[in-house]
C-alpha cells in the first residue's frame, strides 16, 4: 500500500513538474463576441450590434450603427491579424468595408472597399479590459467598443 502511495506521489509530481497536469486559466480573448456598446471619446453612446471573432492569430468583426428608430446608418467589415499582449491588443487591419449615413457626430462615409494588405495594413494600439464575460477595446481614436462573450448551447 505505502509503495502504492509513493508511486502516485511521484507520478503527479512529474505530471505537475512536466506541466502535463493543466492549470487553472483565465478565459481569453479566441471566441466568438457580440457587440452590445458602442462610445465616442466625447462620451456620445450609439446603439451597435454586430460579431467580433478572435482566432488564434486573426480576427474579424462586422458590425451596425443604429439610429434612434433601429435603422442602421453605419456598417463596417474589417479583418487582419493581431497580437495580444497584457492588456495592449495590436489589430493589423488588412480588409475593410465601411459605408455611413451621418448619425449625430459621426460623419457620412461613402461606400469604401480597402484592402490594405496590398498596400500599407493599418495598424490599430489598443487597450483592452477583458475578463470571462466583457471584453471592452479602447481604440487609438478613444472610442470604446464593448462585447459579450459568446454563449454557445451545452
Amino acid at each position: 500500500m505505502r509503495a502504492r502511495l509513493v508511486r502516485l506521489a511521484l507520478v503527479s509530481a512529474i505530471g505537475l513538474a512536466s506541466g502535463a497536469v493543466p492549470q487553472a486559466q483565465s478565459p481569453g480573448i479566441q471566441d466568438a463576441w457580440y457587440a452590445d456598446s458602442y462610445v465616442l471619446k466625447d462620451g456620445e453612446e450609439h446603439h451597435v450590434e454586430g460579431l467580433m471573432l478572435f482566432s488564434e492569430h486573426d480576427w474579424a468583426v462586422v458590425y451596425f450603427v443604429d439610429d434612434e428608430r433601429g435603422t442602421p446608418q453605419r456598417a463596417a467589415g474589417e479583418g487582419g491579424t493581431y497580437t495580444l499582449d497584457g492588456n495592449r491588443l495590436v489589430l493589423t487591419r488588412l480588409y475593410l468595408t465601411i459605408s455611413s449615413n451621418p448619425l449625430k457626430s459621426l460623419p457620412a462615409i461613402p461606400l469604401r472597399f480597402d484592402v490594405p494588405a496590398n498596400k500599407d495594413p493599418v495598424i490599430e494600439r489598443c487597450t483592452i479590459e477583458l475578463d470571462a464575460e466583457r471584453l471592452e477595446i479602447t481604440f487609438p481614436s478613444g472610442n470604446r467598443m464593448g462585447f459579450r462573450r459568446s454563449r454557445r448551447a451545452p
